[in-house]
């Protein structure tokens, strides 16, 4: 090969790294815009932390009988997001009646990690005025604790029947209570 085509190669392959590089930071640009996007969804249950509707472990200090929802903040000290979500979880649970906020921090409690089956940081949760856990997850940012706070606040889902009539001929059906093998004769 002569010089020549050496350098129509190398310039070529420093034109694929260039694209390369653009492609990247294009793929990062959308990984951030998922990510604003996945925020406000509350927070991500991690395959750990106590049973939901089940009992919440006893925690030193913490009465869960004094307000409506207690929200358990564990945290640890080396955990950036969490020294990030402490201030707005004051604020957050400042905001709210009847919320009371408890940081956990591991340094200092790691026992209380270990009652409530708790791995990563910042976990969260939520324990009704009986003692009883509703939510539970890793939240990594406001937006995911203030949803799961409304989620707790407005209580469990309650199902709703959408337009369980049906009309068949000239006749309605309420199909909530009539079996599916009703046999209707039409006119």
């Amino acid at each position: 090969m002569n010089g020549n085509a050496w350098i129509v190669s190398y310039g070529l392959l420093w034109g694929v790294v260039a694209l390369q590089g653009f492609a990247v930071i294009a793929l990062l640009r959308q990984i951030g815009v998922l990510h604003t996007r996945v925020a406000p969804m509350g927070v991500h249950f991690a395959g750990e932390g106590p049973e939901l509707d089940t009992s919440a472990p006893i925690v030193d200090g913490v009465s869960y009988d004094d307000r409506s929802v207690t929200i358990l903040a564990f945290t640890s000290p080396n955990c950036e997001i969490c020294q990030a979500l402490k201030p707005g979880l004051s604020r957050l649970a400042r905001s709210y009646r009847g919320v009371d906020l408890r940081v956990i921090d591991h340094e200092t409690e790691a026992e209380t990690f270990n009652r409530f089956k708790v791995r990563s940081t910042p976990y969260l949760v939520a324990v009704d005025a009986e003692g009883v856990v509703r939510s539970r997850g890793v939240a990594n940012s406001l937006d995911q604790a203030e949803e799961m706070l409304a989620e707790v606040l407005a209580g469990p889902p309650v199902a709703v029947a959408h337009n369980a009539a049906k009309t068949i001929g000239n006749q309605t059906v309420d199909a909530r209570t009539e079996p599916e093998t009703q046999t209707v004769v039409l006119p």
